[in-house]
């Protein structure tokens, strides 16, 4: 998906470490969110959040089934205009301080 020649690119093993430990932070803050202040568990000192976690969850997974998995389509990407594309940029440590003023760049 990404162009081959990019201005920056990270070593792919970085990249799979990365996305685990994304992924670990992302399980376990869930699960600690959804726990409960103290013991034992009552209505009035419940964590409701595990409620509208599980409402969003069903919902969501209803509006999938009902319109998404019939409408979704993805991205449309073009592949050639992918691995032709350059890098356009600015070197800003080489100019001169700029300001911007009504949509107008001004030194």
């Amino acid at each position: 998906m990404l162009p081959i020649s990019r201005a920056f690119k990270l070593p792919e093993w970085f990249g799979w470490v990365a996305n685990l430990i994304g992924l670990v932070y992302l399980i376990v803050t869930t699960v600690l969110f959804l726990f409960p202040p103290e013991l034992p568990v009552t209505g009035s000192n419940m964590n409701y959040c595990i409620v509208v976690f599980f409402i969003i969850l069903v919902l969501s997974i209803m509006q999938w089934f009902i319109d998404g998995k019939k409408n979704y389509n993805g991205p449309r990407i073009n592949i050639d205009n992918l691995q032709n594309a350059e890098v356009e940029g600015v070197d800003a440590s080489h100019e001169e301080e700029s300001s911007i003023e009504a949509g107008k760049v001004t030194k």
